[in-house]
């Protein structure tokens, strides 16, 4: 049975002091935790809302083009590192055009349904061409002879822009290591390396793996240097998207000696944080209780 006002458990009268100390301990007690909880809420409204990406790579081109032996692995990567971090993921490699074209439809109807707090997330690992400014995303099996076969065989990046623009959430990534050296474009009337600039959406981020006219490298091991340090960055707990891939150009160019500068542009309007930190300590601590005031002794 619960103690009435002012008497113990034994029925005895609690003097007013010890009543009060217990009064003030248990408000204490209960602004301390409401604290805690209001921070751990805060830490994860960071990465509140649905995560969906779609994460491509391919390798399996034909000589034309140039075959390349990280994409797969890269997208492998990336995708385990995404799923880790909350992500719905949609992993397709070595994809044809239909293939490629019906991922990103897929990943429009995934974002549709996801809800405006969503972050939509495409990656993309393989070769990439720009023809008049023009970014484009080379599918596996591609017969491109002239600069002109581009638009009829590949999937323009423009387009899983729009898809990731039409639906409803606020904010979206985009991450392309597909500036990889491409023996094809040097017939090309316009002789462009690399991909062209292309500026962030807003409520967007893109990054790409080196600057815009530049071509980026495969890598001599397992992963290309980009998507290697951009896989680590991401567990960065705290960090901004922003500052990850500050993070990620500062470890590419010391891989790559400076020939590799990752480059983004952003038009975020939130801070992206994909790795919210461990919820701190509350700055201002809950006192201490005091001891508790002794009964008088009872003669």
């Amino acid at each position: 049975m619960l103690p009435r006002h002012g008497l113990g458990f034994d029925g005895r009268h609690i003097p007013g002091s010890i009543a009060a100390w217990f009064l003030v301990t248990l408000v204490a007690c209960l602004a301390q935790l409401v604290q805690g909880g209001l921070s751990a809420a805060a830490a994860q409204g960071e990465a509140q809302g649905a995560r969906v990406a779609l994460v491509m790579g391919n390798g399996a081109y034909d000589s034309s083009i140039g075959r390349l032996k990280n994409p797969v692995n890269d997208a492998e990567l990336m995708a385990d590192t995404l799923r880790a971090l909350g992500f719905k993921v949609r992993l397709v490699t070595d994809a044809d055009q239909k293939e490629m074209k019906k991922a990103v439809r897929d990943f429009g109807a995934d974002l549709m349904a996801a809800g405006s707090d969503a972050i939509g997330l495409f990656y993309y690992a393989g070769h990439g061409v720009q023809v008049d400014g023009v970014n484009y995303l080379l599918p596996v099996g591609a017969q491109i002879e002239k600069e002109g076969d581009v638009e009829i065989e590949a999937v323009s990046a423009q387009s899983i822009l729009a898809q990731m623009e039409h639906a409803p959430n606020n904010i979206d990534l985009v991450f392309l290591d597909a500036c990889r050296n491409n023996p094809m474009t040097r017939s090309f009337r316009s002789g462009s390396r690399g991909l062209a600039r292309v500026d962030a959406p807003r409520g967007s981020f893109v990054g790409y793996s080196t600057a815009p006219g530049d071509v980026s490298v495969d890598g001599n091991g397992d992963n290309s240097p980009y998507t290697l340090a951009l896989a680590a960055e991401m567990r960065r707990p705290g960090a901004s998207i922003e500052e990850v891939h500050r993070s990620v150009r500062i470890r590419v160019l010391a891989e790559t000696n400076n020939a590799q500068t990752p480059w983004d542009s952003s038009s975020l309007t939130a801070n992206v944080v994909l790795m919210p930190a461990a919820s701190a300590p509350s700055a201002t601590a809950a006192p201490a209780p005091t001891a508790a005031p002794q009964p008088a002794q009872q003669p």
